[in-house]
């Protein structure tokens, strides 16, 4: 990241932020998609940590089960990178590499 930014990074016609989580969906509608799919039998207790604040850390106390991280990771990681796909495809940028 030694590259200056443009004089010209302000130019809306030139450049759009980057989405982050919450424009792509991958808060909460992504940890209940993984919970109903990997933790079935704990989807109930997630989807209520998730109607308080201070769910995350609960969260990722239940991911401390053997594999569950790893899972999530992966689950998140694939997710991400879709969503940020689309986003591209929807704003007519390739995607180079």
């Amino acid at each position: 990241m030694d590259d200056e930014l443009p004089d010209d990074i302000e130019s809306e016609d030139k450049y759009i932020p980057l989405p982050d989580k919450r424009d792509l969906d991958l808060g909460k509608p992504l940890v209940l998609a993984f919970a109903r799919e990997f933790l079935p039998d704990d989807f109930d207790d997630v989807r209520y940590f998730f109607s308080k604040r201070g769910a995350y850390p609960k969260f990722k106390a239940l991911l401390a089960r053997p594999r569950a991280i790893e899972r999530w990771h992966a689950f998140e990681k694939e997710a991400t990178e879709q969503a940020l796909r689309e986003w591209c495809a929807l704003h007519s940028i390739e995607i180079i590499g």
